[in-house]
């Protein structure tokens, strides 16, 4: 009895071996189905990848996106600094220009 077990585990083996499994358990006509059933898992896992890395891009992308937000709030907090006239002023009298505010508003002139 012990020696028809290790028949019967020896010839398991070489049917796993050989790849005759499906052959041994008749499912050999539904084959062309085991193939079709591991081609959707692949293309599962493959979306499921193809997914994964464009959540990181975008996660990625919404930093990118926040620092260049906080640096735009920091340029206009800036601009409206320097907007003020008397700021102008200064700034030219500092770099020595011979520019000053102006007397009179700005002209408008019409083209045709």
């Amino acid at each position: 009895m012990n020696g028809e077990r290790k028949n019967r585990a020896g010839k398991l083996i070489r049917t796993i071996g050989r790849g005759e499994m499906l052959f041994t358990l008749k499912c050999d006509k539904f084959f062309p189905h085991i193939i079709y059933g591991f081609f959707l898992i692949f293309l599962t896992l493959l979306l499921n990848l193809m997914i994964e890395k464009t959540m990181v891009e975008v996660e990625r992308n919404k930093e990118i996106l926040y620092d260049l937000k906080i640096s735009l709030t920091h340029k206009s907090t800036e601009l409206i600094g320097l907007e003020k006239l008397s700021s102008v002023q200064e700034l030219l009298d500092a770099s020595g220009s011979d520019l000053t505010i102006p007397d009179e508003p700005a002209v408008y002139l019409k083209t045709r």
